[in-house]
Protein backbone atom coordinates (compact mmCIF):
# COMPACT_ATOMS: atom_id res chain seq x y z
CA UNK A 1 0.00 0.00 0.00
CA UNK A 2 3.29 2.37 0.74
CA UNK A 3 4.25 1.66 -2.85
CA UNK A 4 1.25 1.74 -4.40
CA UNK A 5 0.14 5.34 -2.66
CA UNK A 6 3.70 6.70 -3.18
CA UNK A 7 3.56 6.33 -6.89
CA UNK A 8 -0.15 8.31 -6.65
CA UNK A 9 0.75 11.26 -4.23
CA UNK A 10 3.65 11.99 -5.74
CA UNK A 11 1.54 13.42 -8.99
CA UNK A 12 -1.76 14.16 -6.68
CA UNK A 13 0.06 16.75 -4.53
CA UNK A 14 1.93 18.57 -7.19
CA UNK A 15 -1.87 18.73 -9.09
CA UNK A 16 -3.16 20.19 -6.15
CA UNK A 17 -0.57 23.06 -5.41
CA UNK A 18 -1.20 24.04 -8.35
CA UNK A 19 -5.12 23.64 -8.75
CA UNK A 20 -4.58 26.12 -5.15
CA UNK A 21 -1.84 28.20 -6.40
CA UNK A 22 -3.34 28.88 -10.09
CA UNK A 23 -7.19 28.42 -9.50
CA UNK A 24 -7.65 31.58 -11.97
CA UNK A 25 -5.69 30.06 -15.06
CA UNK A 26 -8.92 27.22 -15.71
CA UNK A 27 -7.29 26.30 -18.97
CA UNK A 28 -4.11 25.16 -17.57
CA UNK A 29 -5.51 23.18 -14.76
CA UNK A 30 -7.45 21.19 -16.68
CA UNK A 31 -4.59 20.49 -18.89
CA UNK A 32 -2.88 19.44 -15.36
CA UNK A 33 -5.97 17.45 -14.41
CA UNK A 34 -6.05 15.44 -17.57
CA UNK A 35 -2.95 14.73 -17.63
CA UNK A 36 -3.03 13.05 -13.98
CA UNK A 37 -5.84 10.84 -15.35
CA UNK A 38 -3.62 10.26 -17.97
CA UNK A 39 -0.73 9.11 -15.62
CA UNK A 40 -3.20 7.24 -13.31
CA UNK A 41 -4.45 5.11 -16.20
CA UNK A 42 -1.03 4.13 -17.23
CA UNK A 43 -0.55 2.65 -13.56
CA UNK A 44 -3.89 0.97 -13.85
CA UNK A 45 -1.48 -1.76 -15.94
CA UNK A 46 -0.12 -5.31 -15.41
CA UNK A 47 3.83 -4.12 -15.65
CA UNK A 48 2.86 -1.33 -13.22
CA UNK A 49 1.31 -3.91 -10.89
CA UNK A 50 4.08 -6.11 -11.23
CA UNK A 51 6.99 -3.45 -10.52
CA UNK A 52 5.54 -2.17 -7.07
CA UNK A 53 4.34 -5.83 -6.20
CA UNK A 54 8.40 -6.75 -6.86
CA UNK A 55 9.58 -4.09 -4.73
CA UNK A 56 7.09 -4.86 -1.89
CA UNK A 57 8.45 -8.07 -2.40
CA UNK A 58 12.04 -7.36 -2.43
CA UNK A 59 11.65 -5.38 0.68
CA UNK A 60 9.60 -7.62 2.64
CA UNK A 61 9.46 -11.16 1.67
CA UNK A 62 6.72 -12.58 -1.53
CA UNK A 63 3.85 -13.66 0.84
CA UNK A 64 3.31 -16.14 -1.83
CA UNK A 65 6.32 -18.04 -0.46
CA UNK A 66 4.44 -18.83 3.19
CA UNK A 67 3.25 -22.39 4.16
CA UNK A 68 -0.32 -22.34 3.49
CA UNK A 69 -0.88 -23.80 7.03
CA UNK A 70 0.12 -20.50 8.55
CA UNK A 71 -2.04 -18.51 6.24
CA UNK A 72 -5.45 -16.87 7.60
CA UNK A 73 -8.66 -18.20 5.95
CA UNK A 74 -9.25 -14.73 4.20
CA UNK A 75 -5.74 -15.44 2.73
CA UNK A 76 -6.04 -18.54 0.70
CA UNK A 77 -7.12 -16.78 -2.36
CA UNK A 78 -3.17 -16.37 -4.24
CA UNK A 79 -1.95 -13.43 -2.64
CA UNK A 80 -0.53 -12.15 -5.50
CA UNK A 81 -4.30 -11.92 -6.93
CA UNK A 82 -5.77 -10.21 -4.23
CA UNK A 83 -3.15 -7.31 -3.64
CA UNK A 84 -3.85 -7.24 -7.76
CA UNK A 85 -7.51 -6.37 -7.26
CA UNK A 86 -6.79 -3.97 -4.87
CA UNK A 87 -4.58 -2.23 -6.80
CA UNK A 88 -6.63 -1.80 -9.28
CA UNK A 89 -9.33 -0.95 -7.10
CA UNK A 90 -7.39 1.61 -6.05
CA UNK A 91 -6.79 3.45 -9.07
CA UNK A 92 -10.27 3.02 -10.41
CA UNK A 93 -11.71 4.87 -7.90
CA UNK A 94 -9.19 7.76 -8.40
CA UNK A 95 -9.87 7.47 -11.79
CA UNK A 96 -14.03 7.84 -11.06
CA UNK A 97 -13.28 10.91 -8.17
CA UNK A 98 -11.40 12.99 -9.69
CA UNK A 99 -13.18 13.67 -12.88
CA UNK A 100 -16.88 13.72 -10.69
CA UNK A 101 -14.68 16.30 -8.28
CA UNK A 102 -13.79 18.64 -11.19
CA UNK A 103 -16.97 18.42 -13.35
CA UNK A 104 -17.47 21.79 -12.70
CA UNK A 105 -14.59 23.60 -13.82
CA UNK A 106 -15.88 24.03 -17.47
CA UNK A 107 -18.38 26.54 -16.16
CA UNK A 108 -15.36 28.56 -13.96
CA UNK A 109 -13.67 29.84 -16.98
CA UNK A 110 -14.88 33.02 -16.58
CA UNK A 111 -12.11 33.54 -14.08
CA UNK A 112 -9.50 33.71 -16.58
CA UNK A 113 -11.05 37.51 -17.32
CA UNK A 114 -9.62 39.01 -14.40
CA UNK A 115 -6.16 36.93 -14.71
CA UNK A 116 -3.30 39.58 -14.39
CA UNK A 117 -1.14 37.21 -16.38
CA UNK A 118 -3.13 37.05 -19.29
CA UNK A 119 -3.98 40.89 -19.94
CA UNK A 120 -1.12 41.03 -22.64
CA UNK A 121 -2.37 38.28 -24.69
CA UNK A 122 -6.53 39.41 -24.13
CA UNK A 123 -5.55 42.79 -25.32
CA UNK A 124 -4.54 41.17 -28.77
CA UNK A 125 -7.30 38.95 -29.14
CA UNK A 126 -10.97 39.35 -26.90
CA UNK A 127 -11.67 36.10 -24.81
CA UNK A 128 -14.76 35.34 -25.78
CA UNK A 129 -15.05 31.43 -24.78
CA UNK A 130 -14.26 33.09 -21.29
CA UNK A 131 -16.53 35.95 -21.31
CA UNK A 132 -19.51 34.02 -22.82
CA UNK A 133 -18.90 31.87 -19.75
CA UNK A 134 -19.42 34.91 -17.46
CA UNK A 135 -22.66 35.49 -19.09
CA UNK A 136 -24.29 31.57 -19.26
CA UNK A 137 -23.47 31.40 -15.31
CA UNK A 138 -24.42 34.82 -14.27
CA UNK A 139 -25.36 36.74 -17.19
CA UNK A 140 -28.62 38.26 -15.30
CA UNK A 141 -26.17 40.36 -13.32
CA UNK A 142 -24.50 42.02 -15.80
CA UNK A 143 -25.05 44.27 -18.66
CA UNK A 144 -22.64 42.28 -21.13
CA UNK A 145 -22.17 45.24 -23.68
CA UNK A 146 -20.83 47.63 -21.24
CA UNK A 147 -18.85 44.82 -19.65
CA UNK A 148 -16.86 43.73 -22.55
CA UNK A 149 -16.40 47.36 -23.07
CA UNK A 150 -15.03 47.93 -19.65
CA UNK A 151 -12.68 44.65 -19.57
CA UNK A 152 -11.41 45.80 -23.39
CA UNK A 153 -10.58 49.65 -21.36
CA UNK A 154 -9.00 47.20 -18.26
CA UNK A 155 -6.82 45.16 -20.71
CA UNK A 156 -5.51 47.95 -22.63
CA UNK A 157 -5.26 50.62 -19.60
CA UNK A 158 -1.53 50.78 -18.31
CA UNK A 159 -2.21 52.69 -15.43
CA UNK A 160 -4.79 50.48 -14.29
CA UNK A 161 -2.94 47.16 -14.17
CA UNK A 162 0.39 49.41 -12.73
CA UNK A 163 1.85 47.71 -9.45
CA UNK A 164 -1.41 45.52 -9.15
CA UNK A 165 -0.50 41.78 -9.47
CA UNK A 166 -3.18 40.21 -7.49
CA UNK A 167 -7.14 40.33 -7.48
CA UNK A 168 -7.62 42.07 -4.85
CA UNK A 169 -5.09 44.78 -5.77
CA UNK A 170 -7.43 45.47 -8.44
CA UNK A 171 -10.63 45.68 -6.49
CA UNK A 172 -9.40 48.16 -3.77
CA UNK A 173 -7.86 50.39 -6.47
CA UNK A 174 -11.30 50.29 -8.20
CA UNK A 175 -12.93 51.27 -4.72
CA UNK A 176 -10.15 53.39 -3.61
CA UNK A 177 -9.84 55.79 -6.93
CA UNK A 178 -14.16 55.78 -6.94
CA UNK A 179 -13.99 53.64 -10.20
CA UNK A 180 -16.61 51.52 -8.54
CA UNK A 181 -19.50 53.73 -10.09
CA UNK A 182 -17.62 54.48 -13.21
CA UNK A 183 -16.70 50.81 -13.86
CA UNK A 184 -19.70 48.97 -12.36
CA UNK A 185 -20.03 46.16 -14.34
CA UNK A 186 -16.13 45.03 -13.67
CA UNK A 187 -16.17 45.81 -10.17
CA UNK A 188 -19.06 43.31 -10.24
CA UNK A 189 -17.25 40.91 -11.58
CA UNK A 190 -14.22 41.48 -9.75
CA UNK A 191 -16.41 41.49 -6.86
CA UNK A 192 -17.87 37.92 -7.70
CA UNK A 193 -14.80 36.41 -9.32
CA UNK A 194 -12.92 37.21 -5.40
CA UNK A 195 -16.07 35.88 -3.08
CA UNK A 196 -16.38 32.56 -5.47
CA UNK A 197 -14.16 29.79 -4.15
CA UNK A 198 -12.49 28.29 -7.61
CA UNK A 199 -11.51 24.95 -5.77
CA UNK A 200 -12.71 23.53 -2.12
CA UNK A 201 -9.19 23.03 -1.31
CA UNK A 202 -9.30 25.85 1.29
CA UNK A 203 -12.76 24.12 2.72
CA UNK A 204 -10.94 20.70 2.57
CA UNK A 205 -7.92 21.62 4.33
CA UNK A 206 -10.04 23.54 7.04
CA UNK A 207 -11.72 20.37 7.88
CA UNK A 208 -8.35 18.57 8.28
CA UNK A 209 -6.91 20.91 10.68
CA UNK A 210 -10.39 20.78 12.34
CA UNK A 211 -9.91 16.75 12.79
CA UNK A 212 -6.56 17.07 14.30
CA UNK A 213 -7.78 19.55 16.87
CA UNK A 214 -11.24 18.29 17.66
CA UNK A 215 -9.86 14.83 19.11
CA UNK A 216 -11.48 12.95 21.67
CA UNK A 217 -9.90 14.04 24.33
CA UNK A 218 -10.77 17.71 23.44
CA UNK A 219 -14.48 16.95 23.22
CA UNK A 220 -15.13 19.51 25.92
CA UNK A 221 -13.54 22.27 23.81
CA UNK A 222 -15.86 25.15 23.21
CA UNK A 223 -16.49 26.73 20.09
CA UNK A 224 -14.80 29.79 20.59
CA UNK A 225 -11.38 28.49 21.63
CA UNK A 226 -12.04 26.04 18.29
CA UNK A 227 -12.08 28.60 15.92
CA UNK A 228 -9.55 30.18 17.57
CA UNK A 229 -6.91 27.18 17.56
CA UNK A 230 -8.14 26.34 14.07
CA UNK A 231 -7.32 30.14 13.06
CA UNK A 232 -3.87 29.56 14.59
CA UNK A 233 -3.15 26.35 12.85
CA UNK A 234 -4.55 26.99 9.59
CA UNK A 235 -2.15 30.22 9.53
CA UNK A 236 0.32 29.13 11.04
CA UNK A 237 2.63 30.85 8.08
CA UNK A 238 1.45 34.63 9.19
CA UNK A 239 1.83 33.50 12.40
CA UNK A 240 6.14 32.56 12.14
CA UNK A 241 6.18 35.75 10.10
CA UNK A 242 4.50 37.99 13.38
CA UNK A 243 6.36 35.81 15.43
CA UNK A 244 9.20 37.61 14.11
CA UNK A 245 8.34 41.34 15.12
CA UNK A 246 9.90 42.30 19.07
CA UNK A 247 6.93 43.33 20.31
CA UNK A 248 4.79 40.32 19.93
CA UNK A 249 4.87 38.08 22.38
CA UNK A 250 4.20 41.65 24.78
CA UNK A 251 1.23 41.68 22.59
CA UNK A 252 -0.72 38.43 23.10
CA UNK A 253 0.42 38.53 27.32
CA UNK A 254 -1.62 42.01 27.32
CA UNK A 255 -4.25 40.73 25.24
CA UNK A 256 -4.11 37.81 27.10
CA UNK A 257 -4.54 39.50 30.39
CA UNK A 258 -7.29 41.67 29.57
CA UNK A 259 -9.66 38.96 29.38
CA UNK A 260 -11.82 37.82 32.03
CA UNK A 261 -10.43 35.26 34.51
CA UNK A 262 -12.58 32.88 36.32
CA UNK A 263 -9.50 32.39 38.47
CA UNK A 264 -7.10 34.83 39.95
CA UNK A 265 -3.48 34.16 39.09
CA UNK A 266 -1.18 33.84 42.47
CA UNK A 267 2.33 33.92 42.23
CA UNK A 268 4.66 31.89 44.55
Amino acid sequence: MLYTYEQIFSETDVVFDIVQQRAMDVLYCKKRIESLLAFVKEKRSEGAFQAVYAKAADLTSDPRDEPMRKRRLTQLQDPQERYRNLYMAILDNILEQIPRRFSNLESMLFLELVNPGKFDDMRQAFPEEAFQSVLKSYGHHFDSGRLRSELQVLYSDQDLQSNRGKLCDYWVFLKDMELDSAMPQLYKLFSLVATIGATSAGVERSFSCLKRLKSYTRSTMGQGRLSSLALLAIERTLVKSLEKTPSWYDRVTEHFLEKERRAEFTYK
